[in-house]
């Protein structure tokens, strides 16, 4: 990564606007903010968020959207208070949270700092953006801080954009990604306020008196004026895969045909003849789509805890399920997120072969510490292959027995699927 000096202006503020690329430009509508329950920006130093999003914070105040500012460094007194001001001058009514790393050290904190994250955004709930600077700004506190949210972030399912702070300084335009940059169409109040919010940081101001200062007046001027953008994280192979999901759930209340299918049929039937038990306290099911074998397991169970990626299957299954006593429904990405309280049945279902060996083991420890003693863990996969599979069904189920410390209590094998049920 290339340093930048501060100081210097690599591409001026007229020379940013001139550029056609622009016109192509996803332009954010304001009415997308109404659908979320919060904000939460996080931030390297006290007053990043201002430079890179003050109009977009003055916005969200103004529509009733509530706002939280997490900062990763921030130990001096003064640039604390600075940045209290400023979120006062923007309209943000919440005081920030200052996290007290070391400013320019935050890559030697990386675990403690995920930790702190986590713990952020285990805070509240709903629908929300999470907005934390961009990786590829140039500053290492700044990529440090950006890749634990965004990795942090994922995990939850939060929605997480990127904010570049010092591309505009060092940056020229074949440095952005322009196909993943959101213009943010900021106001004139909002505008005004943002720059009211920029004098609060006076000890950052650069001059002839203030020669420690970093923020230039010719920087100052464009993020007084100039554009506000976010920027969509790249996305990895997971992120495309839940995808996928999302887009089948979104376009069937059944894309797999599990209603119809007599493969699907078989498979439930099996699966729950299985059980050795008649009856379970309490059962989680990992994947469980659209809630077809979430109904059957009610059956069987006093509480079920069903857990799906996708927000369309969640929501399918929820009114599917609607009038099943005990049955709760719930959106999370497992293994990165997992659910409180201990089960005396885990069913993993048609879910491994999607995760790579790394979560699937992640994943494997997830259940076995969620276990009851003498709980079960049901697997049941497809035998096939699949383009979109991280490893066969076969290969899940073997892992699982290596390294789960349970045995196989239940064995069913044929032409289709392997089930197991491990004790």
């Amino acid at each position: 990564m290339v340093a930048f000096d501060a100081l210097r202006t690599v591409t001026t503020a007229a020379e940013w606007e001139a550029r056609g690329a622009w016109q192509a430009v996803e332009s954010l509508d304001q009415r997308d903010l109404d659908g979320l329950d919060e904000l939460v920006v996080f931030s390297a130093h006290p007053d990043d968020e201002t430079i890179a999003l003050g109009g977009l914070l003055a916005l969200a105040a103004d529509r009733r959207l509530p706002v939280r500012v997490i900062v990763a460094t921030g130990d001096d007194q003064g640039r604390a208070d600075e940045l209290r001001s400023a979120l006062t001058r923007l309209g943000v009514a919440a005081s920030p949270q200052f996290l007290g790393f070391p400013d320019g050290e935050l890559k030697h904190h990386a675990e403690r700092l995920r930790a702190e994250v986590d713990t952020v955004l285990a805070a509240s709930t709903g629908r929300r953006w999470v907005l934390a600077p961009w990786p590829g700004d140039r500053h290492g506190d700044h990529r440090t801080l950006g890749r634990e949210v965004a990795d942090a972030a994922t995990a939850t399912g939060d929605t997480v954009f990127f904010y570049p702070v010092w591309l505009w300084q060092w940056g020229e335009p074949a440095d952005v990604p322009w196909e993943r940059t959101i213009d943010l169409p900021i106001a004139g109040v909002h505008r005004a306020r943002k720059g009211a919010a920029l004098d609060a940081f006076g000890s950052q101001h650069w001059s002839d008196d203030n020669p420690d200062g970093v923020l230039t007046p010719e920087f100052l001027d464009r993020a007084r004026d100039g554009r506000e953008v976010l920027i969509r994280p790249e996305l990895r192979a997971s992120d495309r895969l839940a995808e996928h999901f999302e887009a089948l759930h979104r376009g069937s209340d059944d894309p797999w045909a599990v209603r119809s299918r007599w493969y699907e049929r078989r498979k439930r039937a099996l699966t729950v003849a299985s059980l050795p038990r008649e009856r379970y306290g309490s059962i989680l099911e990992l994947g469980a789509s659209v809630g077809e074998l979430t109904a059957e397991l009610s059956e069987r169970a006093d509480t079920v805890l069903a857990i799906d990626g996708s927000a369309a299957a969640v929501d399918t299954a929820r009114t599917r399920l609607a009038d099943r006593a005990g049955v709760t429904v719930t959106r999370m990405r497992v293994p990165g997120t997992w659910p409180s309280g201990a089960f005396d049945l885990i069913v993993v279902s048609e879910l491994a072969y999607y995760l790579a060996d790394d979560e699937w083991r992640s994943l494997i420890q997830r259940c076995i510490g969620s276990l009851t003693p003498g709980g079960d863990v049901l697997l049941c996969h497809w035998l096939g292959a699949a383009d979109d599979f991280a490893q066969s069904g076969e290969q899940a189920n073997e892992t699982f027995r290596s390294a789960s410390g349970l045995t196989a209590s239940v064995v069913h094998r044929d032409a289709e699927f392997l089930l197991e049920v491990f004790s």
